[in-house]
């Protein structure tokens, strides 16, 4: 066979033909590129939806969290007004009765019912003193109806106790020696205060009071009253 060459001769193309499996991983190539454009447009966008979701809930919590301090601080300032006001009310009450109690007072001076003077004690306290086992006693003495006479005598102070399981009776201590009796002598009323100090190794201690008028043998007026916890 002879070759055909010249002008005359038809012209051949020669190519290289590529393996089957290049074909298919080109194609794999390409559609998992595309999955991922694909999934990353998917969830970028949740992403940005779940910023913003989270700033949102974020603006939110700031919000209530300063709505709370406000409440908080409206409520602290409603107790405080509420307890200045209960504590208004109790010094009103307490006013009060001081007032009451001194109208009283006054009242009990001033009664001319009787057409003689009587002699009463219209109070007998006891507080805490500022020292260990002490404390402080306050008594007032009035005389009602006619105040034509003074009242005149001694008030003795004494100290009822249980000392080793016995009740005793022991005079009214200031710390270092007993405590005399209080001269009386007054037309309308007469305050009498002082102090005392418990001695060691008693219990359930009570204080006596005893007014004797002058002339008499008999106390015109006892009292015993327990002392406060």
């Amino acid at each position: 066979m002879r070759g055909h060459f010249g002008a005359t001769a038809k012209r051949m193309t020669v190519r290289s033909k590529q393996p089957w499996y290049w074909q298919w991983f080109v194609a794999l190539l390409l559609i998992l590129f595309g999955y991922l454009v694909g999934y990353w447009q998917f969830t970028g966008g949740d992403y940005i939806g779940l910023i913003q979701s989270v700033n949102s809930l974020l603006r939110d919590n700031q919000q209530l969290e300063a709505r709370t301090v406000y409440r908080e601080r409206q409520l602290q300032v409603e107790r405080a007004a509420q307890q200045s006001l209960a504590d208004e009310l109790a010094a009103l009450q307490d006013e009060n009765m001081e007032l009451k109690s001194e109208v009283a007072f006054y009242r009990g001076i001033l009664n001319e019912n009787s057409a003689t003077g009587e002699l009463k004690l219209h109070s007998f306290k006891i507080n805490k003193g500022k020292l260990p086992d002490q404390y402080e006693y306050h008594v007032l003495l009035i005389q009602s109806g006619r105040h034509e006479r003074a009242v005149q005598g001694d008030l003795k102070f004494g100290l009822a106790a249980l000392q080793n399981g016995e009740e005793v009776s022991l005079p009214l201590m200031d710390g270092i020696v007993a405590i005399e009796p209080v001269k009386v002598n007054f037309k309308y009323y007469q305050r009498i205060d002082g102090s005392f100090v418990l001695p060691p190794g008693i219990s359930k201690p009570s204080v006596t009071l005893a007014l004797t008028e002058k002339g008499q043998k008999e106390p015109k007026i006892r009292q015993k009253l327990d002392l406060p916890k």
